[in-house]
């Protein structure tokens, strides 16, 4: 475990909508204690936070690992010309 915790880099936390409430406090507690251990075995990951439905990742994020965040909010996903009603035409 001591080689896995000196070559951390990264802690993914997908879908943080869903760590909330009771749940949310006991993976703040979690993340605490790995940030702790991986600190004694020389390492400080970089925690990688994603979801795609909430209004404030950023405050959620925060809370979670105790740091200060930035927020990525640029979407690059192709999409379709989008145009307003008044520029639709009906026929």
């Amino acid at each position: 475990m001591a080689k896995l915790f000196q070559n951390l880099k990264y802690v993914v936390l997908d879908e943080l909508h869903t760590y909330r409430g009771v749940f949310g406090s006991h993976l703040a507690n979690v993340l605490r204690r790995l940030k702790r251990v991986a600190e004694f075995y020389g390492s400080s990951p970089q925690f990688i936070c994603t979801s795609a439905t909430i209004a404030n990742p950023g405050d959620l994020a925060q809370r979670l690992i105790e740091a200060d965040v930035d927020v990525v909010a640029d979407n690059g996903a192709p999409a379709g010309e989008k145009f307003s009603c008044s520029t639709i035409r009906r026929w």
